[in-house]
C-alpha cells in the first residue's frame, strides 16, 4: 500500500533524475525453509501465533520483502520504469535485535557484541542500494559472511 501512494512521487523524481529507487530491507532470515505460509498473510484479528512463533513471524516478514521487491522488480521492468526495486540485508551485527535474540536463544549468556559487525557496517548494504549508481533493478546486496562490504546476492537462491 506505502508503494502504492508513493508511486505518483517515484515517478517524478524518475523523470526527473533518470531514476527513483525503492530499497527494501529484508534479512537473511528471509532465505530458507519455511517457504511462504499464507496463514501470515491473513487477517487473524491480531492472532499471529503467539510468543512461539516470533521467529517464524520475523522470517515471514523477510521473505515477503524480498518477494515483493521481486514482483516489483518484474512490474516496473515490464512497464519501462526508471524505478529500481532493491533489496538489501544488514546481516549479523551489534544491534538490540542482537542482544534481544541472544537472551532468547543463550538465556543467562551475555550477548558479545564484540563477536558480531556492528551497526553502522550493518547499514552498508542499505547506502549502497541508495548511493551506488551501479545497482540494478532487482539487485540483493548483503554483507558477505562475517563482515566486510556488501556482495550481490541472488534474491531468490
Amino acid at each position: 500500500l506505502l508503494i502504492k501512494e508513493l508511486m505518483p512521487q517515484l515517478q517524478k523524481s524518475a523523470d526527473l533524475r533518470e531514476e527513483a529507487r525503492i530499497v527494501n530491507m529484508s534479512s537473511g532470515s528471509g532465505f530458507g525453509p519455511p517457504g511462504f505460509d499464507a496463514r501470515f498473510y491473513t487477517k487473524s484479528g491480531g492472532n499471529l501465533g503467539g510468543e512461539g512463533a516470533s521467529y517464524e513471524r520475523y522470517h515471514q516478514s523477510k521473505l515477503a520483502n524480498l518477494l515483493i521487491t521481486a514482483a516489483l522488480d518484474d512490474k516496473l521492468r515490464a512497464k519501462g520504469s526508471k524505478i529500481k526495486a532493491i533489496a538489501c540485508t544488514p546481516g549479523v551485527c551489534g544491534t538490540d535485535m542482537f542482544v534481544h535474540a541472544q537472551a532468547t536463544f543463550r538465556p543467562g549468556a551475555p550477548a558479545d557484541l564484540a563477536m558480531v559487525p556492528t551497526p553502522e557496517d550493518g547499514a552498508l548494504a542499505q547506502l549502497k542500494c541508495i548511493c551506488d549508481p551501479e545497482v540494478e533493478s532487482g539487485d540483493l546486496f548483503s554483507p558477505p559472511r562475517g563482515n566486510g562490504f556488501p556482495i550481490k546476492e541472488d534474491m531468490m537462491p
